[in-house]
């Protein structure tokens, strides 16, 4: 039974296994996994999601898509890429700050944008 509750087996074992190479990759690494499963890969050695629960899942940006779209960018997946570039990089510790994430976030907004 408590096999059925916990869901397919092995998931956190290949958490555990795992070390991210930065806070970037930790945060992919554990934001899609639930809370049991990141607690067995806790229990079975993955030191580093100390890091991810106590840090890095808790880093959000200052700007939004509304400051994207201000700055010209058009709504749609463009605006989600450069949020998405600009996260990576704060959590990297690449950037900081509202200045440099908008920066950051345009350049990679007009990228995908084309």
């Amino acid at each position: 039974m408590l096999a059925a509750a916990l869901g397919p087996a092995g998931g956190e074992e290949e958490l555990a296994r795992l070390s991210p190479a930065s806070p970037s990759a930790a945060v992919a690494a554990a934001s899609s996994r639930g809370p049991v499963e990141l607690a067995l890969a806790r229990a079975l050695g993955a030191e580093w999601l100390d890091r991810y629960l106590l840090e890095w899942r808790s880093v959000s940006l200052e700007i939004d898509g509304e400051d994207l779209k201000a700055a010209g960018v058009p709504q749609g997946v463009a605006v989600g890429r450069g949020l998405k570039e600009a996260l990576i990089r704060k959590l990297d510790g690449e950037i900081s700050g509202r200045e440099q994430e908008l920066e950051v976030a345009l350049a990679a907004a007009r990228w995908a944008a084309g």
